[in-house]
């Protein structure tokens, strides 16, 4: 099972709606496919059919659906980061320093990373150290020996200091003063400003320099895919342009474990076709079905398996707290009570077999069953006869079935994103959520693919998307809650709601360089809760994956964290 191993950021997938955000475990039936039952009040962590490399045969052919072909192959350039891309595609040809375990703690994967060695900021003069010690059999394809000067090359191109390069994010990399060579050129030292606590996110995978050590190459270099600066169990085969499909091979110079598989496609396929050709054995993985209607054609498959496991996809509503009628944290904490935030997740999940007490979230960095979770929206249970108590005590009385003040009606416009069945959904029962408690919502249409317009030009009130998690919720904070720097008047660009509070700003350098992990968690809390009481976005649910495959793959399928090496995915025997 393949998870983002590029970076831990936000980016923005239009056709899916859904952001990827740097913010975002008991082990139960790991090995086994989620049952179709509704009944089960906790999502698994991971339905992976997971088998030893015995039980796996040798030979065959995967075939995947995903939602675009690379345009271009350097994931970590702004243009290119994509989640077909960084999420699906890199595991099988690129470098992946790291597996993540089911509660998403990373574990070097020994192909490329041997081990490392870390030094704290604290017991080496205010600056964390990183040493990384790399497979000295690991190649690039041109048989080149990856080691420092690749790592060197790569810290260079995404730190920001020369801005002709075009790198997706500079976090981390940012945060770096040196990367050297240790004792051999397989040694990897990384000496950071301060505290790094989340160096593996950014330390994921690596470019190879002959790609990465000019502007030019890097942000332009990999239009068409160069097998030498790739590496992996698979190199590319062939890209199809007319059957919108490419297929990877067995990559011969590979120094690991054989691939399992012969050869893997990916065919680009929009969301409404994925299950259909499921459905007639045309591919085999469909890896995230929302609807009813997606579930129920794939299930039309002799031999399919609907893997589930819980998502890192959570839907929420962001609330402009610029905007007309929600400037006031005391009408912004009333209106989240009365909303029904269950009623919601019931009515969008309806046909899909999941319990709406199981995806109930209450937290806006950690997944439930992830180290560090609690429920910090206690104080926000839906509740209409508060909302009203409290909205008469802002002054909003009512008149007639509509709330004044001052002769103004309380309004409040939800950009409904039309053509989206759980944004339509969602805004008519706001709607109706709010008429109950005497606040009148005006469903302003606004067509799906200026979604990102209308975030950055903040020309809403309050707006329903989905948020992508990671395996770092404590990463980089500040990007969707926070200024745009430290001591920053200005909110981030992704921080929508549009609030910077001086206590979160606080709290967010000391999370960024905690190094011990229980006060880490507990600051981050703190921060949540600091985001619930000012309604800046209020999570209504996190989303069921269900993955649709053949009931015979092995060790792929549905995962909120856990990842399976690339090489080790195949048929049962």
């Amino acid at each position: 099972m393949r998870k983002p191993v590029m970076t831990a950021m936000a980016a923005l997938a239009v056709g899916s709606l859904v952001l990827t955000g740097c913010g975002q475990k008991n082990q139960s039936s790991a090995n086994n496919s989620a049952s179709a039952s509704a009944s089960a009040k906790a999502l698994p962590l991971a339905a992976l059919n997971l088998k030893p490399r015995d039980q796996v045969k040798d030979g065959g052919t995967l075939r995947f659906a995903i939602s675009q072909l690379p345009t271009a192959w350097n994931g970590l350039d702004i243009d290119n980061n994509s989640v077909d891309l960084n999420s699906t595609i890199w595991g099988f040809v690129g470098v992946s320093n790291f597996q993540y375990g089911a509660d998403g703690a990373p574990t070097p994967d020994k192909d490329f990373l041997q081990s490392y060695d870390v030094k704290k900021a604290a017991d080496n003069g205010g600056h964390q150290q990183v040493t990384l010690h790399l497979n000295p059999n690991a190649k690039w394809n041109s048989g080149r020996t990856i080691d420092y000067t690749d790592y060197v090359a790569t810290w260079k191109a995404m730190n920001g200091s020369n801005e002709a390069f075009k790198p997706a994010t500079t976090d981390g990399f940012n945060q770096v003063t040196s990367v050297t060579k240790g004792d051999k050129p397989t040694d990897v030292v990384i000496t950071f400003k301060t505290a790094s606590p989340d160096w593996t996110a950014t330390w994921s995978t690596v470019l190879p320099k002959e790609g990465a050590s000019t502007p030019e190459l890097f942000n332009n270099g990999w239009k068409t895919f160069n097998a030498n600066w790739f590496t992996g169990p698979f190199t590319l085969d062939k890209v199809d342009q007319a059957q919108k499909t490419l297929t990877v091979k067995r990559n011969d110079k590979w120094w690991g474990d054989k691939a399992k598989l012969d050869s893997v496609s990916f065919k680009e396929l929009d969301d409404a076709t994925q299950t259909k050709a499921f459905a007639n054995k045309e591919i085999d993985v469909v890896d995230t079905i929302i609807t009813k209607d997606g579930y129920d054609t794939a299930k039309k498959r002799t031999d399919a398996d609907l893997r589930e496991a819980g998502s890192l996809q959570w839907r929420h509503f962001t609330f402009n707290t610029k905007s007309n009628g929600l400037t006031d944290i005391k009408v912004r904490q009333a209106i989240v009570k009365g909303i029904n935030r269950q009623a919601i997740a019931k009515s969008d999940l309806a046909g899909l077999p999941v319990d709406p007490a199981a995806v109930m979230l209450g937290n806006h960095f950690f997944m439930p069953g992830q180290v560090g979770y609690k429920d910090n929206s206690g104080d926000y249970a839906y509740n209409p006869e508060q909302a009203k108590q409290e909205l008469d005590a802002a002054g909003w009385k009512m008149n007639g079935n509509v709330r004044e003040k001052d002769g103004k009606k309380l309004t409040i416009d939800y950009a409904m994103l039309t053509g989206v069945p759980t944004s339509e959904n969602e805004g008519a029962l706001l709607k109706q959520n709010m008429a109950a408690i005497g606040v009148t919502v005006n469903l302003v249409n606004t067509p799906s693919d200026s979604m990102n317009d209308v975030l950055t030009n903040h020309s809403f009130g309050i707006i329903a998307f989905t948020w992508q998690g990671t395996p770092y919720p404590m990463n980089n904070v500040r990007q969707i809650y926070g200024a745009a720097s430290e001591g920053s008047s200005k909110a981030s660009e992704s921080n929508f709601s549009q609030l910077v509070d001086p206590k979160l700003e606080k709290l967010i350098p000391q999370i960024d360089t905690e190094e011990d992990q229980t006060k880490r968690i507990a600051l981050t809390n703190q921060a949540d809760k600091i985001i619930w009481d000012n309604v800046m976005t209020t999570p209504l649910y996190r989303r069921a994956q269900f993955a649709a495959v053949p009931k015979n793959l092995a060790n792929y399928g549905a995962a909120t964290f856990e990842t399976v090496p690339a090489q080790n995915i195949g048929f049962e025997k």
